[in-house]
């Protein structure tokens, strides 16, 4: 688990959504924000914060330190294995410091090792708790903890993520950290289901544990059209379908058929649950082969989560509807 010093400091330090209007400063901000608070001056000299001569002669190492750092950073995209180089010689020429293991970390994890990555994550954290905080960084960390099935940490740290999404560049991936989130929601809400009481239900029992992946892919649908729009829509669907909204889902698949919106091609990357891709493809499909994936579904480890009635109607409903005349387009 985050220890819970970690998880004040992200939840404290999480800002308000900015408005459309700070966009560009904001992005700026956020580029800068992953610099080192060693490699900043105790001096402000006007925009820079970079080491003065007299710091950098009192630390000769720092300025190399610096620069490995950067180099590090503004690799990670391109060259991940460089960017992994680069972090492991900052840690050489200054042992000790936190930025060089979260460059490891993220290098790691755009190389695909998953393990690596948990690791340095935690040696980071546990040099500087703040070391995280930074929203490319977020993302990642929430990530690597989804991917590695710590499903409660990883939505903590989606949720301080979230109102800074307009901090990350890419808008695609915004839309890729709500639906991220929605999913981990909605897997941490199954793993907490009780049975229903005898009794009527007090008014926070009546609060389902959904709604918080609802409200993340409605705000995913409010943004601008993106290559994971399709996702976005069938796991809203899914999600009401789940919340016992079964005429607000009906009423989005039905937008989502007649637009003619599939998933995106290359699989659901931001699954919490591996067994709901076949939901969302059930969702996307009709007739015959709908029936098959809603039985798969079913029939695995879908069958015993507490969505598996929801499946079921679906699955009847399915087997009800009628099948397209033959030759028809």
């Amino acid at each position: 688990m985050i220890p819970s010093v970690l998880l004040a400091s992200i939840v404290l330090a999480s800002p308000t959504p900015p408005s459309s209007g700070q966009g560009a400063s904001l992005v700026a901000a956020a580029a800068a924000s992953g610099r080192p608070r060693e490699c900043a001056s105790t001096v402000r000299r006007g925009l820079s914060r970079r080491p003065t001569v007299w710091e950098l002669a009192r630390a000769p190492e720092l300025g190399r330190y610096c620069d490995l750092v950067g180099r590090a950073k503004a690799l990670l995209v391109s060259d991940p294995a460089a960017a992994k180089s680069a972090a492991e010689g900052a840690e050489k020429v200054m042992p000790g410091f936190a930025a060089p293991r979260v460059l490891l970390a993220r290098a790691h994890l755009a190389l695909g090792k998953l393990d690596d990555a948990a690791r340095e994550f935690e040696l980071a954290r546990g040099k500087d708790p703040r070391s995280v905080e930074d929203p490319p960084t977020m993302h990642d960390l929430a990530e690597v903890l989804r991917r590695t099935g710590k499903l409660d940490d990883a939505l903590v740290v989606y949720r301080a993520l979230v109102p800074r999404i307009d901090l990350l560049g890419s808008a695609d991936r915004r839309v890729a950290v709500l639906l991220e989130a929605a999913h981990v929601s909605m897997a941490v809400a199954a793993s907490r289901a009780t049975p229903a009481p005898a009794e009527a239900p007090s008014a926070e029992a009546k609060r389902s544990p959904l709604d918080e992946a609802a409200a993340y892919l409605r705000e995913a649908r409010q943004r601008p059209p993106s290559a994971l729009s399709g996702d976005v829509l069938l796991s809203l669907v899914l999600v009401l379908d789940r919340n016992g909204e079964r005429v607000q889902a009906d009423a989005a698949l039905a937008d989502a058929r007649a637009s003619g919106v599939r998933l995106r091609a290359g699989g659901p990357s931001y699954l919490a649950a591996a067994e709901d891709k076949a939901c969302l493809e059930a969702l996307a499909a009709e007739g015959a082969a709908a029936v098959k994936l809603w039985e798969s579904y079913l029939a695995g480890p879908g069958g015993k989560t507490p969505w598996a009635a929801a499946a079921r109607a679906r699955l009847e409903a399915a087997k009800k509807a009628p099948r397209a005349a033959k030759g028809a387009p």
